[in-house]
């Protein structure tokens, strides 16, 4: 089981066909580590022996404005290969915005924006692109919508032409629409074969209920249904707009480059939208059981806590006091006595979730159904341990230098520079974030560490939902 310390939606996949690229469903792209909790290679030594080395971030974070739109951006140049990436997200046009009654549209949305724009019909739209060598790509999360392009510098002018193409004459061709209907369609309908999907779903809509955060990530058959052409242009006007748009930029182009770039794609967008805004969901931690029957081999169970959001000022005391608990893999406090000392699972992990609305705190494992009722218990003993006696300044010290070692392994592609660009600007971490950011995890004392271990690891307010054999 591989699982993040922190969610950028854990990618689970639920659609078929090209669904799968839109259907971003579980989680949230939380702002931390995106390196596997159960990575267990030494990360001084991959950063050591790679050209990640030469990663010291001491090439400036600066804020652009496009000349014609006026729009902001934030860029990193880098001109070690002729490659330009840029990302972006519309705020709150993620699938919990849809429409009450077009459930499923974001999705829907996501996967039809690259099946032809302008003149250009879905086949003739790929190969266009194929023949450039460029990759463009969108997908409908649960706050956001984003989107990210990549392209070498000599096509950057072509790639910006369909980017917009995209952005603002996608054909929505009935014959394309079918086809993206059918495979959601069939998607929704298999969702019950497969245990871990089913607890997901059956997982939200206990935390959230009625609220838009409870929503099946894939809409309503009934709803997609009814989706037409005129009501995906809708969407698009309504949620692509100016006044929504973070942007990251990364690559080999200088400033006044980028902003020309930006203009070129998004300058003839709507300045102004009409958005859903989702509310904070309210959460009743009330320490409440459920359990799901079913006959499988595993029983599997999801666990949540509150967490805090990523501007909180408990934010990286809980991010470490978490990696020690169950986020750092197999060397984690549950993972030794679940797994390694007790031998009653194959893995136990837990992560940050921040979405805009409701931060958590996760924890998950599973278990043979003989085994399981006694690893749940350990669990909950080792959250009570771990909540009365934190951690110790070795621990702390283990934990510091495995977080600030493996901070450059995020930075080992171009694409994934720009999208931390976007997210800078999303959770207001300022320019300087790059630089600043291992001092921050250095400068966190043993103190606020175990404020926070016993601030938020309540066993007693764990809502758990479980399936398997009972």
């Amino acid at each position: 089981m591989r699982a993040p310390r922190y969610r950028k939606n854990p990618a689970r996949k639920w659609c078929v066909g090209l669904v799968l690229s839109a259907a971003v469903v579980w989680g949230v792209w939380n702002w931390g580590p995106r390196v596997s909790a159960l990575f267990s290679s030494d990360p001084q030594a991959i950063v050591e022996n790679s050209v990640l080395k030469a990663k010291n971030f001491s090439t400036p974070v600066v804020e652009i404005i496009s000349p014609k739109a006026k729009l902001k951006a934030y860029l990193l140049e880098d001109d070690t290969n002729p490659i330009i990436s840029l990302n972006f997200s519309f705020k709150n046009a993620g699938y919990a915005s849809d429409d009450e009654n077009e459930q499923g549209i974001a999705q829907m949305t996501a996967a039809l924006l690259t099946e032809g724009a302008g003149d250009l019909d879905g086949q003739a739209l790929k190969e266009a692109l194929e023949s450039l060598a460029i990759k463009i790509s969108f997908a409908a999360g649960k706050d956001d919508f984003s989107g990210s392009m990549l392209t070498t510098k000599a096509n950057a002018k072509e790639a910006m032409k369909y980017l917009n193409l995209m952005l603002t004459s996608s054909r929505f061709d009935e014959v394309d629409i079918n086809r993206v209907k059918a495979q959601m369609k069939e998607a929704l309908k298999r969702q019950d074969e497969y245990p871990a999907k089913k607890l997901e779903l059956e997982f939200i809509k206990e935390l959230y209920g009625e609220h838009p955060y409870g929503r099946n990530p894939l809409g309503k058959i009934q709803d997609i249904d009814k989706i037409s052409a005129v009501d995906l242009r809708q969407f698009v006007k309504d949620n692509f707009s100016q006044n929504n748009l973070i942007i990251g930029v990364a690559g080999d182009l200088n400033a006044e480059e980028a902003a020309e770039f930006i203009d070129g794609v998004f300058a003839n967008l709507p300045s102004n939208g009409q958005i859903n805004f989702v509310k904070e969901a309210e959460i009743d931690f009330d320490g409440r059981v459920r359990q799901i029957a079913r006959d499988s081999g595993q029983n599997m169970v999801l666990k949540a806590l509150p967490g805090v959001s990523r501007n909180h000022e408990d934010f990286y005391p809980l991010f470490v006091a978490n990696y020690i608990w169950g986020g750092a893999g197999l060397t984690s406090k549950l993972s030794q006595q679940l797994r390694e000392k007790e031998g009653l699972t194959y893995g136990v992990y837990s992560y940050l979730s921040i979405d805009d609305k409701s931060p958590l705190l996760v924890v998950a494992f599973s278990s043979t159904a003989d085994k399981f009722k006694k690893a749940d218990a350990l669990l909950k003993e080792q959250t009570r341990i771990f909540r009365q006696q934190g951690v110790s300044k070795v621990e702390l010290k283990n934990a510091k230098n495995y977080l600030i070692a493996s901070y450059n392994l995020r930075f080992a592609s171009i694409e994934n520079i720009a999208e931390i660009l976007t997210a800078m600007q999303k959770y207001n971490l300022g320019l300087d974030f790059l630089q600043k950011r291992n001092d921050y995890i250095a400068n966190i004392s043993l103190k606020k560490v175990n404020e926070a271990a016993q601030k938020y690891f309540d066993d007693s307010r764990m809502i758990s939902v479980e399936i398997g054999k009972f």
